[in-house]
């Protein structure tokens, strides 16, 4: 991995942790102070994170100046899905299956699944296309 992969990926990083503080602080803003159910606050949070996300990751991580945006919102959305589901089947595997404690569990599924949302948002969502000399 050559140096400017490396500060990308620490970017990623970074913006991932911006878009659990936005993902945290919403949800807590919606059911302590406006009384929401926790379930449709978690929603709420949720897609409050991913355009959080998708904002920062498109103009600061990759440094992406395509207009494209309905295409690279929907792929940035399907790789968050996937990234939740991921994270519940190695939740059940590290937890119910190999008997980790919980919160270890979740530090070795996090770091997994930060690793292929940066993988799949550089190679798809943020993927530089050239055509005619022209990069999109």
């Amino acid at each position: 991995m050559n140096a400017h992969k490396i500060v990308t990926f620490i970017k990623y990083t970074l913006v991932a942790t911006v878009g659990l503080t936005c993902d945290m602080t919403t949800l807590f803003m919606l059911v302590e102070y406006a009384h929401f159910p926790i379930l449709l606050a978690t929603a709420l949070a949720f897609m409050v994170a991913v355009i959080v996300n998708f904002n920062l990751h498109k103009r600061w991580t990759f440094h992406d100046t395509s207009h494209n945006l309905k295409r690279q919102f929907t792929a940035f959305f399907v790789i968050s899905i996937m990234n939740f589901v991921l994270t519940l089947v190695f939740m059940f595997i590290f937890v119910d299956l190999v008997h980790l404690w919980y919160v270890l569990a979740k530090i070795i599924t996090a770091t997994l699944v930060l690793i292929f949302s940066y993988i799949m948002n550089r190679l798809w969502t943020f993927k530089k296309i050239h055509v005619k000399g022209k990069t999109f």
